[in-house]
């Protein structure tokens, strides 16, 4: 890999103190603090925050901004956190076209329907407008679709259940698709994807996942020990070495450092 930490020391000293503190009386409201306190930042992830309602993905204290239990020794991480990932996830997706997004961990379902209303039309817009749909989605893609992903069952049928609520139609239009599967192995069937998410901290990088990244798509992850600080990081994939045998090449790809952060482990085993 080769690295890039410009500004972390900066940004990390600008938003230490206002995350855990953009606690709100609802969904808009808890977006309104993100967006004050300067987490938020572009229309688009405001748009998606405001659009799939926290209470939905964990039933108590779903406002306050910080992590909540959601069953099978996880967590779902404070909406800080998923504000900065999509912040950091936005700008390699603008515009594209059939774009594939993995979400790693999905937990309780918040981000993956958050993702997926990004990709999916938004009917009301085109309704408003006589556009088609195909180009009324939060992020101007012409089409998207993403896959979610844990290793626990239990989280995999909570995350349906919980986007039933409301998101539903993510699920019956195919747009959102959760299954039962290694973190570490990711969807190797459905890659390559332009994004990828991993909602637990890895203790080495996942070399099987980070190949799954397209050229130029980008990876967000913690990687750390539990006994040690961990770090989220953003890889970018840069280059594809044409390479027989798939080995990983680290020059294909670029590592940014972007903040200091707890998770619970990405699990080692197999489930397929």
């Amino acid at each position: 890999f080769t690295t890039a930490d410009a500004a972390f020391e900066n940004f990390f000293r600008e938003t230490k103190m206002r995350a855990w503190t953009c606690h709100g009386r609802n969904q808009r409201d808890l977006v309104s603090k993100l967006r004050q306190a300067g987490i938020v930042k572009t229309p688009a992830v405001q748009r998606v925050l405001e659009q799939v309602d926290r209470a939905n993905y964990v039933p108590a204290n779903s406002y306050m901004d910080a992590p909540q239990a959601i069953g099978a020794g996880q967590t779902i991480s404070a909406p800080h956190m998923h504000a900065h990932v999509l912040e950091e996830i936005y700008p390699a997706l603008e515009g594209k076209q059939n774009v594939k997004l993995l979400d790693v961990g999905c937990g309780s379902g918040y981000l993956t329907a958050a993702l997926g209303r990004w990709v999916h039309s938004d009917q009301q817009c085109s309704d408003d407008n006589n556009q088609d749909d195909n180009h009324n989605n939060i992020l101007g893609v012409t089409s998207g679709k993403v896959f979610g992903i844990d290793v626990h069952q239990q989280l995999v049928d909570l995350t349906r259940r919980n986007m039933q609520q409301q998101d539903g139609d993510l699920l019956r239009d195919g747009i959102v698709k959760i299954a039962l599967r290694d973190g570490w192995k990711g969807w190797p069937e459905e890659a390559p994807f332009d994004a990828i998410h991993v909602g637990a901290a890895a203790d080495s990088v996942p070399y099987q996942l980070v190949q799954q990244l397209k050229v130029d798509g980008v990876m967000i992850i913690p990687i750390g020990l539990q006994s040690e600080a961990q770090t989220l990081y953003k890889i970018h994939r840069i280059h594809k070495t044409n390479d027989d045998e798939g080995k990983f090449h680290p020059e294909d790809f670029e590592m940014t450092t972007l903040l200091g952060v707890r998770y619970v482990p990405l699990v080692h085993t197999d489930t397929n």
